[in-house]
């Protein structure tokens, strides 16, 4: 289905990542010089949804569509065409982050290759959904919100990195952002909680967070939502404990007792206040939330390294 593709849509998020990455792209491209391959640019948030979505839609032959950025870029353009069954979506990682590709078995490099993704393989995979929102790798809620919130504020600072102002806010919110009181109800059960959680995972990746290997039993095509959720413990313990969470010696540790994980297929938060989830990264408020899984509802392409042309 794939390999025969006759149309193929670059979408260049050209504020992703480092300054100016996107010309990597851009310069394999005009090499090509295919005459059945189109180029278009983001200019605001939600363009690349519009963008892919209308695309699709101006022919029943497939498509293939590029995302150029983060995984921002990603989410918007399987948000506009994850319902449509004419076409495949291929990861192209030119943001900071990049961790729904670093579920896969290939290097970043490999998905930069533009030659290897044109030619490439195709994969059904899981989404999640939140509501009106779609996942392709991870909702959270709790702690990793409140870093995600952060972030922007430090970013504000003079001198401050992307980088640095993301290191900055976790240890901020080590103080400020580790209690976080709502229920959660997995496939109709309530987990039995007398506290107040530091954070939950609802899961389709295994990483998130710019390389955190949050959720290692993850599956991005089991059919299965990947929970966790931790309960809310001292700073030093949480501390001494990160290095091994941040590699995904977290799961099935009994050093780790205040941490539950399983899987599901659907999961709800349910808070008496306003609070945050995040959806792969974007930051939306609620006081209920239902996460359900979406069984092989999207198709990604991924490099082929023996193929080279369109």
């Amino acid at each position: 289905m794939g390999r025969g593709a006759l149309r193929h849509l670059f979408i260049i998020n050209r504020h992703a990542g480092k300054k100016e990455s996107w010309k990597t792209i851009s310069s394999q491209l005009d090499a090509l010089r295919a005459p059945n391959l189109s180029v278009r640019y983001t200019s605001c948030r939600g363009d690349a949804t519009a963008i892919a979505r209308e695309f699709v839609g101006q022919s029943d032959e497939f498509a293939r569509i590029y995302a150029c950025g983060g995984d921002g870029t990603l989410n918007e353009v399987i948000r506009g065409v994850y319902d449509l069954k004419n076409c495949a979506v291929a990861p192209v990682p030119i943001g900071s982050g990049n961790d729904f590709i670093r579920s896969f078995p290939f290097e970043r490099e490999d998905f930069l290759n533009i030659k290897s993704l044109i030619g490439g393989e195709i994969l059904e995979v899981d989404l999640l959904r939140c509501g009106e929102h779609i996942s392709c790798n991870s909702v959270t809620i709790g702690y990793d919100c409140a870093v995600a919130k952060n972030v922007e504020k430090f970013k504000r600072l003079r001198l401050i990195t992307s980088s640095f102002a993301y290191k900055l806010s976790i240890f901020y919110c080590l103080i400020n952002g580790r209690k976080h009181l709502f229920k959660i109800i997995t496939d109709g059960r309530e987990i039995k909680n007398d506290g107040t959680y530091l954070l939950s995972v609802c899961a389709k990746g295994k990483y998130y967070g710019g390389g955190i290997k949050c959720s290692p039993k993850a599956d991005n095509s089991d059919g299965y939502i990947d929970f966790m959720c931790v309960k809310t413990v001292g700073v030093l313990k949480f501390v001494s404990l990160l290095p091994t969470f941040v590699k995904g010696g977290h799961i099935d540790n009994p050093r780790f007792d205040f941490v539950e994980h399983k899987k599901c297929r659907t999961v709800e938060y349910i808070s008496e206040r306003e609070t945050e989830i995040g959806v792969d990264g974007e930051i939306i408020p609620v006081r209920r939330a239902k996460i359900e899984v979406l069984p092989k509802a999207v198709i990604i392409i991924v490099p082929n390294k023996m193929s080279g042309s369109v």
